[in-house]
């Protein structure tokens, strides 16, 4: 399992530095306003749901995506089968964006993908410095 994500976060860096690391400033950014963050364990045998309203709580998730580091993410069958967590982040004017999570190192490397469309391959992504994966890997601890 290790291995796996290892080999996950090796080929994310390679891909980004292949095709760039950093995303224009042109790119359409989220409302600033949100109402919920679920995330959604998916590695367990039942998944578990967990959604945040507590303005910190929502904040945390949504200053650590701002703060990150980008990258372009490919979604391949390696990395989709290696997904931790759905996340879903929804705003007062009801539009929502959605996210894959990658926990690894015990929580000290998170990195999430944003995924505009469902068929998408190419996602943006966010490599979280550690101070901010071990906080959200703290706040997701009961459905990992």
């Amino acid at each position: 399992m290790l291995k796996i994500r290892f080999a996950l976060s090796s080929l994310i860096l390679a891909v980004s530095l292949v095709m760039g690391a950093t995303f224009a400033s042109a790119h359409s950014k989220p409302p600033s306003n949100v109402q919920k963050v679920e995330v959604t364990s998916i590695k367990m045998k039942t998944k578990t749901l967990k959604t945040f309203i507590d303005e910190q709580d929502m904040n945390a998730f949504t200053n650590s995506i701002k703060k990150a580091e980008r990258m372009k993410l490919l979604l391949d069958e390696e990395s989709a089968g290696s997904i931790d967590c759905k996340m879903t982040i929804t705003y007062g004017d009801g539009s929502s964006r959605h996210y894959f999570i990658w926990i690894m190192d015990d929580g000290r490397d998170v990195l999430i993908a944003h995924q505009k469309h469902p068929e998408d391959l190419h996602l943006k992504g966010y490599e979280l410095s550690q101070k901010n994966s071990l906080h959200l890997t703290k706040l997701l601890k009961n459905i990992l």
